[in-house]
């Protein structure tokens, strides 16, 4: 019985055969790795050479940071900006264009479209700056921008928050896929004092059901789940759980990303610690375990010391690197260089 798991190598063999484990089943395994973490690992590393082979993937891309006005106001994101700041980003048609050509030249192939919140509902700036160039919503712009950078041979993938089913069914003309992140399940975080308290788009029945939305359009989407932001590990196990329930209904989640919360000056979360080391490499581990068969990422940015012990945890994909562009979501960590992350491939490959 796995409520007296002592890691037993019978127990996660049951689970490297492909069978299915319950929401209990990864809670108690994940409570268990905290004092033998070793085999999990072994387990989750085994599952993504079954599934994935070792192949690690990655995106060369440019960050189009189409308009950083938002609505909500998150306790830990410095992405969004206000009338007057020096990183208000309000890219018009011809920026667009400008940046698309030169990502060409630079030899990328995706342009991570991103925006805020629906600005225009907060922001009579954003509203006027839409009409000027003759739009009414962000998700019409972000339909047009769309297609130019298509045409100019890049493949189009959008992340705008909460978009309607009529903005999505729009999007998914030029958009290879889409991006949501759930963040977490859990209705918890939404209450007074926590995360996503002033962030009514984070409701996580609001991302769920846009999750399915995509789902019944038949439009490809990457979600995944922010790590150390106040959660408890059944919140955890949760979330992946509800991606996963997502995924076998629909089958469109196409990528799950475990992003690492690292506070920021100016946040009311900056005093918060980040998630360690070992507890964010076990998330990952059960995330493998949970959804054996699904690309796994983790952006190499925010863990640029520890490629190698993400690797032997069960990732797959690198997501987005970008040699243009900075990561505005998180500014202040670099990309890394291609040639770094295939060295260490290799010598997870010849280890």
């Amino acid at each position: 019985m796995l409520s007296k798991l002592e890691f037993d190598f019978e127990t996660l063999n049951r689970i490297i055969d492909g069978r299915e484990i319950t929401k209990q089943d990864a809670y108690e395994i994940f409570l268990h790795s905290e004092s033998d973490s070793e085999k999990v690992f072994k387990v989750s590393s085994t599952l993504r050479d079954q599934n994935k082979g070792r192949t690690v993937t990655f995106s060369k891309k440019a960050f189009f940071n189409i308009v950083n006005l938002c609505r909500d106001t998150c306790s830990y994101c410095t992405y969004k900006a206000e009338i007057g700041e020096s990183k208000l980003s309000m890219m018009n048609l011809d920026d667009v264009k400008k940046l698309a050509k030169l990502a060409k030249k630079f030899k990328c192939v995706e342009a991570l479209l991103v925006t805020g919140e629906s600005p225009e509902q907060k922001y009579d700036e954003a509203a006027k700056w839409l009409r000027k160039n003759g739009f009414s919503t962000t998700g019409e712009y972000l339909a047009h921008c769309s297609e130019l950078v298509l045409k100019e041979g890049l493949f189009p993938h959008t992340n705008a928050g909460n978009l309607n089913r009529a903005e999505m069914n729009e999007l998914k003309k030029t958009n290879v896929s889409m991006g949501l992140m759930l963040e977490n399940s859990s209705q918890r975080l939404s209450e007074e004092g926590l995360p996503h308290y002033e962030a009514p788009s984070k409701d996580p029945k609001a991302r769920i059901q846009i999750l399915k939305n995509a789902g019944q359009l038949k439009i490809p989407m990457t979600t995944g789940i922010l790590v150390g932001i106040g959660e408890n590990d059944f919140e955890i196990i949760d979330s992946l759980f509800t991606i996963k329930m997502i995924q076998k209904q629909f089958g469109n989640i196409q990528e799950v990303i475990l992003q690492n919360f690292e506070p920021k000056p100016d946040t009311r979360m900056k005093s918060h610690p980040s998630a360690p080391q070992q507890y964010f490499k076990r998330v990952v581990a059960m995330t493998r375990i949970i959804l054996p068969e699904m690309n796994i990422q983790i952006p190499p940015n925010l863990s640029p010391n520890n490629y190698n012990d993400f690797l032997s945890a069960g990732i797959n994909d690198w997501g987005g690197i970008s040699p243009l562009t900075l990561d505005y979501v998180n500014p202040e960590f670099s990309w890394p260089q291609i040639n770094t992350l295939e060295k260490n491939v290799m010598m997870m490959v010849l280890s």
